[in-house]
């Protein structure tokens, strides 16, 4: 295993341990701690974005409280946050140090912002709990995106006792999530590189191969990046949201983002969408609204990816319109029209990935996709192994509540063969190494 990933390992450990040997009083102290040293470890100008989002936040939120120019400091504040959001992810300016995680923690400490701002909750007083919530180390680089009320309790409670049952579905749960990754995702990794480094020759049917893997791609690895998020915060009895329900058997658009990256979809929902109108408008304006969200969700994601938001919107629009009775008819077209569209995160320019979708209807060399597929960087074997991690991922996904039912009633000793099995899978056909770096999730860069 790669020293980052075995390093990110033992702190969850040490963590665990620091954490359930702490008195009650100390855990989230102890959590904010080890949050702060592992933030601090990518540098110290990453720590000043966050303590600057936390703390204009924190004192915007105490301020709220019977003053009369509320409103101007709600304002202020969110220029503040947002602007540097903005300005990051516009690339305004050039050089500019990108702290890892900025788009997660910006829109939770907005979400919380504009929560207080309406009264849903009291401001947070304890400056240091507040920490914890925008730099809790597991979700702070790759979600999701937690809200303040969802997540204070469970986060600050400190009446916890070790749980063995919880710590063995935390660490199964985390063990599937490397899994993903490091099987599926990083495999699929080496196919994609070798096609998009030759775009001129690798178009055509090499291009929608790539965008189809693509799709498997970022869900495994993105959601295996959340499950040992989950996993890990299961295991510390800190309960977090899901943030995928099974996205690839959405039957359209709008369902798909129902079900793909559900925190990111329901803070626009909330912050955006709704304010905006939402649908307790005219047509034509619940579908600008519906524009301006998927702009915005597309610039969450980066100036690249503005053009993939509009898409989106557009393509959900068109759902509106366009009904067809099969369900499967529905499937397979909204997830050939998401790995269409996934081209803007596979090829570096748009121009470019507008290229490759193109070819797609222009360029038919599948005879040559078939004989090339074993000079690709994969040989047949990784390809067997490849194939089936995928069934394994699907079927599981298909039938997770009844896995996971029959797995807790087993015995103590079949679940830790089950968990035994696991790592050794994942030690055995795992991909590591130069370029496998298992800390680079995708979703890391967002």
């Amino acid at each position: 295993m790669s020293l980052v990933s075995g390093a990110f390992i033992g702190v969850m450990i040490i963590t665990a341990i620091l954490y359930y040997l702490s008195p009650k009083k100390f855990k989230p102290y102890v959590l904010l701690i080890i949050s702060v040293l592992v933030y601090s470890s990518l540098g110290v100008k990453s720590l000043v974005y966050i303590v600057i989002s936390t703390i204009t936040t924190y004192i915007a939120g105490l301020l709220f409280e019977k003053n009369k120019y509320k409103k101007l400091i709600l304002v202020v504040t969110l220029v503040i946050n947002l602007g540097i959001l903005v300005v990051i992810k516009s690339e305004l300016v050039k050089n500019i140090i990108i702290p890892l995680g900025v788009s997660y923690y910006t829109f939770q400490v907005v979400s919380y912002l504009i929560d207080v701002y309406r009264n849903k909750y009291k401001p947070e007083r304890n400056i240091a709990k507040y920490f914890l919530y925008t730099m809790y180390f597991p979700y702070l680089f790759i979600g999701p995106i937690n809200r303040y009320d969802d997540i204070s309790k469970t986060l600050f409670e400190t009446d916890k006792k070790f749980n063995p049952q919880s710590a063995y579905n935390g660490i199964l749960r985390i063990g599937w999530g490397f899994f993903k990754k490091l099987i599926i995702s990083n495999r699929i990794n080496v196919l994609i590189s070798a096609i998009t480094q030759n775009p001129s020759e690798y178009n055509g049917a090499f291009a929608l191969f790539a965008m189809l893997l693509y799709s498997i791609q970022l869900y495994a690895d993105f959601s295996g990046g959340i499950d040992i998020v989950l996993g890990f915060s299961k295991v510390l009895q800190i309960n977090l949201k899901e943030n995928f329900d099974n996205p690839y058997v959405s039957q359209n658009i709008q369902e798909f983002w129902r079900r793909w990256h559900i925190s990111l979809s329901s803070w626009f929902r909330d912050y955006v969408y709704i304010p905006l109108g939402g649908n307790r408008c005219s047509k034509l304006r619940n579908y600008f609204n519906t524009i301006v969200v998927f702009l915005l969700s597309g610039l969450w994601h980066g100036v690249n990816y503005i053009l993939w938001g509009l898409f989106h919107g557009i393509f959900l629009i068109i759902g509106k319109f366009i009904k067809v009775k099969n369900k499967y008819v529905n499937i397979t077209v909204t997830f050939f029209v998401v790995s269409f569209l996934w081209s803007f995160f596979i090829w570096p320019t748009a121009i470019q990935s507008l290229q490759m979708i193109g070819s797609v209807f222009t360029t038919f060399n599948y005879q040559e996709l078939f004989s090339t597929l074993l000079n690709l960087g994969l040989n047949l074997a990784n390809y067997i192994v490849l194939i089936i991690a995928v069934i394994l991922l699907i079927t599981y996904d298909l039938k997770k509540e009844k896995i996971n039912s029959k797995i807790k009633n087993l015995s103590t000793e079949r679940k830790l063969i089950i968990f035994a099995v696991l790592v050794w899978i994942v030690l055995v056909f795992g991909m590591y190494g130069i370029g496998f770096n298992a800390s680079d999730f995708i979703y890391n860069k967002f």
